[in-house]
């Protein structure tokens, strides 16, 4: 087994899957409040989930749903609580991992059909029809150590009936050890007897029904070939938004050209991200969760300047510290009145200077627009009038750095060198 995943069930689970999977290879997390965590005055709030969500190797939001098994929890308050965690899963693109015990017809009919992330029915034992439908919805069924018992015919007729591609195994560990260990505690490797029991079922070899298991985790949990774009992240205590892939340079020191992501996140898009979403994000996010809101990421931001404009002001009106991380040269695109417009709710501006003339900006930052130089020179002007602003280089081989640092102290602004 090279890779497993760590659920949380109450905030102090949640955060301590998150920091385990950050210290050990092949471990992911998940960060939710387990129905069966939360108690009658709300004690126990999802509100301090999105924080831990942000974390770079947190996939999924969960154990989260509903448990009528047990009169612990008053149903009313189970159902608000699910459907929070259900936006948060939508909000910031993670799979959702699903608990029903008692409540599968519930659990279905509160999520609809419009969930727009993969749904995990975690630990399946409810009935048939339910498994069908969630099924036919694109959910993924979680088979666990139950499967395994010998007089449990029913759940292995379910098992075989669904389509291969929707089943996931799971070990819940430490319960419900799989049959050869019952009665001992539950661990990760146990999984193999699930595989083993699914094997039969399939009437597959191990390494075949292997193959089909795995390929349908990475797809549940959106990994490997199936990774999903991080729109928003942490570093350096500030949170970053991603909110396009695109941009008029081809720097030569890109980070782009060489990977597909920094600090554990995967920020490579495959299209531009819904509006939706990114207004989502800033409106379910802190502004104690970071020291800056910054706009920055895989692209260049103001290629998308309406809501660049948008995002930046509802951010500002929640109370963030926002910056603007830019090549500075939107005004190739865009007029002077509408670029003041968008930088009206920015408190500081970073421009990616890198070069100190005209020629060494078109070969170091290979520009679209060969009056790009021009037009960064006035953004500069411009945005020092409305914003804190800075420069900055990156240190990289033919980036003139005491050249264009002598260029910034020319303009009286300060300067910061990157990586």
């Amino acid at each position: 087994m090279t890779q497993f995943m760590v659920p949380g069930i109450s905030l102090e689970s949640s955060l301590k899957a998150a920091l385990l999977s950050e210290t050990r290879t092949g471990v992911y997390a998940a960060a939710g409040i387990h129905p069966n965590e939360l108690d009658s005055d709300s004690s126990c709030s999802p509100d301090e989930i999105p924080e831990i969500l942000l974390r770079p190797r947190v996939i999924a939001v969960g154990e989260t749903g509903l448990d009528l098994y047990r009169d612990r929890v008053p149903e009313k308050l189970q159902i608000k609580v699910f459907k929070e965690h259900i936006k948060l899963a939508e909000t910031f693109g993670l799979t959702l991992i699903v608990h029903s015990r008692s409540a599968e017809r519930k659990i279905l009919d509160i999520m609809g059909h419009d969930v727009t992330v993969p749904v995990i029915m975690h630990c399946y034992t409810g009935p048939a029809d339910i498994a069908r439908e969630a099924v036919d919805r694109g959910y993924f069924i979680g088979f666990a150590g139950v499967l395994t018992f010998s007089k449990n015919h029913r759940l292995r007729d379910l098992a075989g009936s669904l389509p291969a591609d929707r089943i996931l195994i799971e070990t819940d560990a430490p319960y419900l050890s799989p049959e050869p260990v019952r009665g001992r505690r539950n661990e990760p490797c146990n999984v193999k007897y699930i595989a083993d029991t699914i094997s039969e079922i399939w009437g597959r070899s191990p390494f075949d029904t292997a193959g089909t298991l795995m390929k349908n985790s990475l797809k549940a949990m959106q990994l490997g070939p199936n990774r999903r774009t991080d729109l928003v992240y942490l570093l350096y205590g500030n949170i970053y938004m991603n909110i396009t892939g695109t941009c008029t340079n081809k720097c030569r020191f890109c980070v782009k050209s060489r990977t597909d992501g920094i600090g554990g996140y995967y920020l490579k898009h495959h299209g531009e991200p819904s509006e939706e979403r990114l207004d989502s994000i800033i409106k379910t996010l802190s502004p104690q969760t970071g020291k800056e809101l910054v706009f920055c990421g895989y692209g260049e931001p103001t290629m998308r300047p309406e809501l660049l404009r948008r995002l930046a002001g509802s951010a500002s009106d929640r109370g963030f510290s926002v910056r603007l991380n830019t090549n500075g040269t939107c005004l190739a695109r865009l007029s002077p009145e509408k670029t003041a417009e968008i930088l009206e709710p920015f408190d500081t501006v970073s421009v990616s200077l890198n070069a100190s003339c005209r020629e060494e900006y078109n070969d170091i930052c290979r520009p679209a627009d060969e009056t790009s130089w021009d037009r960064m020179m006035e953004f500069i002007e411009l945005a020092r009038r409305v914003a804190s602003i800075r420069l900055t280089a990156v240190r990289y081989p033919g980036v003139p750095i005491e050249s264009v640092k002598k260029l910034a102290k020319s303009l009286s602004l300060p300067f910061r060198i990157r990586g």
